[in-house]
């Protein structure tokens, strides 16, 4: 009808800069009176590209994620590439599942945090079989096969917890999540550690695990043990004892909290909470850089840390 061959009509509907201005404009014009969409399975076979980076998470939450989504987004916008984000609701079949819609979609990379089941990454494996880069972030297991971002969960909490043995507390409880997940694993370690270096007594006590979102459990541990300060790994828990010590009308005269966050609920308490910070944004970031260099067939560390900081404010007396 425009009397242009399919080349041209590609590259224009691509904005493509060897097509002139009016050539587009006429072929998007032609384009849109016939509600012509390319088609984008064909393009993909064709390019072998989707231009589409995978982001598969465990969760949507209100603390972490949504700045872990936003570092990542930041890079990966700026390669020319768009993600897409799955939910794997802390099912291994999910992640399976949706590992399997990667290989199908032919995405160019994977980001992906892992379920509380997923105990090997065989099922991953498939991927890298494929070509298809995948870096691991934030809930992870330490292996040599993929790259892995996250932060030293015990030097974090080490670090929180020997702040407040070094404001005087000795009784320190300290609350987890999912026992089974090695990130809980290394900040429990990192507690006790804190603990046993500074010659504080502790029994099984002071370590309690919180996987159903309520507090009871914890209100009955306090009123069971004389406390004087909590350490929390995250900022779901963190809101969660923030809201028993209300209620049990402890905090802050009585006692003192500190957590691992990622520095946006602190500040929402009152009194603002001393935390180990743990940025979202900053994770999203580093790991989708490394995905990119991949992508680029360029080397990337096999392992990175990302720092943390100790922001001091006024939740610990």
């Amino acid at each position: 009808m425009l009397s242009i061959n399919p080349s041209t009509v590609s590259r224009a509907l691509s904005d493509h800069p060897d097509i002139k201005p009016e050539t587009k404009e006429k072929v998007k014009s032609a384009a849109l009176e016939f509600n012509y969409q390319p088609n984008l399975h064909a393009k993909y076979f064709r390019q072998k590209s989707s231009g589409l980076v995978a982001v598969i998470l465990p969760e949507f939450n209100m603390f972490f994620i949504p700045e872990l989504m936003d570092g990542i987004n930041s890079v990966v916008e700026a390669s020319g590439r768009s993600i897409i984000i799955f939910f794997s609701n802390n099912s291994l079949e999910k992640e399976k599942e949706i590992i399997n819609h990667c290989l199908c979609w032919v995405v160019d990379g994977v980001l992906i945090s892992l379920t509380e089941n997923t105990k090997n990454i065989d099922h991953i494996k498939i991927l890298k079989d494929a070509d298809i880069p995948v870096v691991l972030l934030d809930k992870v297991l330490y292996q040599n096969d993929f790259p892995t971002f996250t932060i030293d969960d015990h030097e974090a909490a080490n670090n929180a917890t020997s702040y407040l043995i070094k404001k005087h507390k000795t009784k320190i409880l300290g609350v987890f999540g999912n026992p089974n997940l090695e990130i809980t694993k290394k900040r429990r370690e990192g507690f006790l550690y804190a603990l046993d270096e500074n010659n504080i007594n502790h029994d099984e006590n002071n370590v309690i695990h919180i996987t159903d979102g309520k507090g009871e459990a914890l209100e009955e541990r306090i009123k069971e043990c004389d406390f004087d300060s909590i350490f929390t790994m995250s900022d779901e828990l963190l809101l969660i004892c923030y809201s028993s010590l209300l209620k049990l009308n402890l905090y802050p005269n009585l006692m003192s909290i500190v957590a691992i966050s990622d520095g946006k609920l602190p500040y929402s308490l009152y009194p603002n909470v001393t935390h180990v910070k743990h940025s979202g944004f900053m994770s999203g970031k580093l790991a989708a850089e490394s995905l990119i260099q991949l992508l680029l067939k360029k080397s990337t560390e096999n392992a990175m840390v990302i720092k943390t900081e100790l922001v001091i404010l006024n939740s610990v007396t």
